[in-house]
């Protein structure tokens, strides 16, 4: 008879048990993402001390289960996570309206060149996560989030000292490969702070720093390159990050539930000499190299990401289109200076503020609503209707703003169509991720950083062709030609996952039920 193991849950309760239990009841009393955290094994028998309460005891304020905390304790953990998945992605873009200026100091003889400058950020952004969301899987997010924010804040101020092409090249994909993190780990931030009622309108915070940054950032930039010079780009966003960051490391918390949970009971193994423990943790070279491996297989392996991770490229990509080009578009076309044109993110940015204000609260009650109809618990793909109707003004926006711009009618008309396009964005962005999270709810980290993989090579990618794109068929059949293929992909896919979705959950290892 295997003895009673004292969980976490036993603990903040204020139980501390000394009990001989069977085997089944002994495997029940650790929570299962505890088990899969440290891949437990039984390995001998023992009583649990009395006095484990008094060491390991807990209040609501830190237990050792983040739902349970006080919701400003929550909060300031989501404003602190929304801050760095601003900040971070703000930097991809700031640098826009200055590339001309950093092409003459630096040397950027070509047209590729001065792309990737920009473009080069956002590939660090395809290979970044998959080091850090699994490495949060094994050492928190805590501490992984803040040493890749401080890899960021450094190379970010070095991009500013930068003296030729090499260097600036090396220093934004190294910037770009810190500020990474944050886009993988924030969203599983919040699948450890919330529960499954409260997740989309938590998840809306973190969407809103992803999307609206890098519409924000070209007016910045503008701003500054007009008014000083290119290497302030670098240093403002570098030291506003660093504040944040010192702010975090003071006050922010651990959040990952099982990597709590083996701490505390580290802890208590360390504090009292007669604790005995019936666990024994692999080694960390298996763990790591499970993790790490992870988000590879889910790409790999699981239809559901695979089919998030398409759709999410296709629309990363426009997006980031739309970003390099819509600027030189009213320089070009309609004569405006370079600050000038710069406002016009404007547009852009107001979409996404409404799609942001908007998914919140509507995937949330998508969810709600549909378990009424049916008479059922939560699923995941409760989650998806939302995105139906956003992956139908997508092509429309991009329609507006195409044929707007090809007959160059009035900028109001071209800025409507930016503004329904990005709105429809961030409603897909947000309804796709929250469900993502929401059925790879203990892996939440690796399943994003699958798909941000497809994500963000599109958004290096794209930008590459989008000129030559709209020199060969002009803005009007050039918005077309990505309208159509948005509906062939983006009609279909929400549809798909919400009939088969949880046919394909059952059948994973890796999917909540």
């Amino acid at each position: 008879m295997a003895s009673h193991r004292t969980t976490p849950e036993e603990v903040n309760s204020g139980t501390a048990l000394q009990a001989k239990t069977n085997s089944t009841a002994d495997n029940q009393t650790l929570t299962d993402s505890a088990k899969e955290f440290l891949r437990v094994e039984d390995v001998s028998d023992g009583q649990t001390p009395a006095n484990l309460q008094a060491d390991i005891s807990v209040t609501n304020a830190n237990s050792l289960n983040p739902h349970d905390w006080p919701r400003s304790k929550k909060w300031l953990t989501v404003a602190i996570a929304a801050m760095f998945t601003f900040l971070s992605p703000i930097s991809s873009s700031m640098v826009a309206p200055a590339l001309p200026a950093m092409a003459i100091d630096l040397g950027l003889n070509t047209t590729i060149e001065v792309e990737m400058t920009m473009s080069i950020f956002i590939l660090a952004y395809a290979l970044g996560p998959f080091i850090a969301a699994p490495l949060s899987e094994v050492y928190g997010r805590y501490k992984i989030l803040m040493v890749s924010i401080l890899v960021f804040v450094l190379f970010n101020l070095a991009c500013g000292f930068a003296k030729t092409t090499a260097q600036i090249l090396v220093f934004r994909f190294l910037a770009g490969l810190g500020g990474s993190a944050p886009i993988a780990i924030s969203g599983s931030i919040i699948t450890d702070l919330f529960d499954r009622s409260e997740m989309g309108s938590a998840m809306a915070y973190y969407g809103l720093g992803v999307i609206l940054a890098p519409a924000i950032g070209p007016i910045i930039g503008g701003i500054m390159t007009q008014n000083t010079s290119w290497h302030w780009v670098f240093y403002v966003v570098s030291i506003i990050t660093a504040v944040v960051a010192i702010f975090g490391i003071v006050v922010m918390p651990e959040t990952y539930r099982p990597y709590l949970e083996s701490q505390a009971r580290k802890v208590a193994a360390a504090k009292d000499p007669l604790f005995v423990t019936n666990h024994r943790e692999l080694p960390m070279s298996v763990i790591l190299t499970t993790a790490i491996f992870r988000p590879f297989i889910l790409l790999g392996t699981q239809p559901i990401a695979q089919v998030i991770a398409l759709y999410m490229a296709f629309v990363y990509g426009i997006m980031y289109i739309v970003l390099t080009t819509y600027s030189s578009l009213f320089v070009l076309e309609y004569g405006e200076t370079s600050q000038t044109s710069s406002f016009h993110y404007v547009a852009l940015g107001l979409g996404f503020v409404v799609g942001n204000r908007l998914s919140g609260s509507l995937i949330d009650y998508s969810s709600e609503y549909l378990q009424k109809r049916y008479n059922t618990p939560h699923m995941p793909e409760y989650r998806l209707p939302v995105a139906i109707p956003a992956a139908l003004a997508l092509p429309i926006g991009l329609f507006i703003y195409g044929w707007a711009a090809e007959y160059n009618w009035h900028w109001v008309v071209v800025d409507i169509g930016i503004a329904i396009f990005s709105c429809a964005v961030i409603i897909i962005f947000q309804a796709l991720t929250v469900y993502t999270v929401d059925v790879y709810t203990l892996y939440s980290a690796s399943a994003l950083a699958a798909v941000s993989f497809l994500r963000s090579v599109a958004g290096f990618g794209f930008p590459l062709f989008a000129t030559s794109m709209y020199a060969q068929l002009g803005y009007g059949w050039g918005n077309s030609v990505l309208a159509f293929i948005g509906l062939g992909i983006g009609i279909p896919a929400p549809i798909l996952l919400f009939v088969y979705g949880a046919r394909i959950r059952a059948k994973s290892k890796f999917a909540s039920g």
